[in-house]
């Protein structure tokens, strides 16, 4: 059984200074998300290396970066890309599981198993939420960091940039933070997902 760390991308990573933690030995394997590892023009968060470290052993992203995803095929032992269901292409999905031996859409039914513990339609779950799931199915040692469900404490969505939280400036379009909370709080009463401490 691996031990596999996941970072999330919440602003409370700054609160702590776990990088030399996070790029030591202790996880066999360290994941990231979206922009969490570098942004989309390529530049790597190097300034916060004290907080999150900079290993990236395998990257989650959502479908919007699907490109992205091939062009930087080498760059990470594994590449998970999620699409959300309401616009899941089964060929699209086979087209790339079997052209690039190391990128991987994931399968729609993970969703559809993560709304079975809390329903996130109309809506659907961040790319965050997916990574949990998916990990926790491969029935490894999971633990996550940087987690805040959009917490509104926090001025920001992102670590790595000043773009106002827009979920507490009441604009909510994609996501649901209550909901995500609550999937957070049951996989790790239940399911025994664990917090980088």
């Amino acid at each position: 059984m691996s031990k596999i760390l996941l970072i999330g991308n919440g602003p409370s990573v700054l609160e702590n200074k776990f990088g030399d933690k996070i790029d030591g030995d202790e996880y066999d394997l360290v994941c990231r998300i979206n922009r969490g590892h570098r942004q989309d023009n390529g530049e790597v968060n190097t300034q916060f290396k004290e907080n999150v470290g900079e290993r990236c052993d395998i990257w989650f992203c959502s479908d919007l970066r699907t490109n992205l995803a091939i062009e930087r095929k080498k760059d990470y032992n594994q590449i998970f890309i999620y699409c959300p269901e309401f616009k899941y292409n089964e060929s699209l999905s086979k087209e790339i599981n079997s052209t690039y031996p190391n990128i991987t859409i994931l399968p729609k039914e993970i969703e559809q198993e993560v709304n079975k513990i809390c329903n996130f339609k109309p809506s659907w779950p961040s790319t965050g939420v997916i990574a949990i799931h998916y990990l926790f199915l491969t029935g490894d040692e999971v633990t996550i960091h940087g987690f805040d469900t959009y917490d509104f404490k926090y001025d920001t969505l992102h670590y790595f940039e000043d773009k106002p939280n827009k979920y507490k400036l009441d604009k909510n379009s994609d996501h649901l933070p209550k909901t995500e909370k609550d999937y957070l709080n049951f996989m790790i009463g239940n399911k025994n997902i664990k917090l980088l401490q």
